[in-house]
């Protein structure tokens, strides 16, 4: 989990040297709302995904390695699994 993923700008060099500093690669990004940034910045890294709690699949989670997620989108799978 993470309190926030915020690009300042829709760069893929930005997204990919914040999941190398988390070391993360094969990773499902979920957030609590769509995140235009990052769906831009997202979308020409390999093995990379971007969604919206309100998309979360079992396919999506099933074919990435690692799940990283906001603490917001956490609590909103808890609500909407509960």
């Amino acid at each position: 989990m993470i309190e926030s993923l915020a690009l300042d700008a829709p760069k893929t060099r930005l997204l990919a040297a914040r999941l190398k500093d988390l070391k993360l690669e094969n990773v499902l990004i979920l957030l609590e709302a769509p995140d235009e940034k990052l769906a831009l910045a997202s979308r020409n890294l390999h093995g990379v995904s971007v969604l919206p709690v309100a998309s979360v699949d079992p396919r999506s989670l099933l074919s990435h390695d690692h799940v990283l997620a906001t603490v917001a989108a956490v609590r909103m799978l808890e609500e909407r699994l509960s």
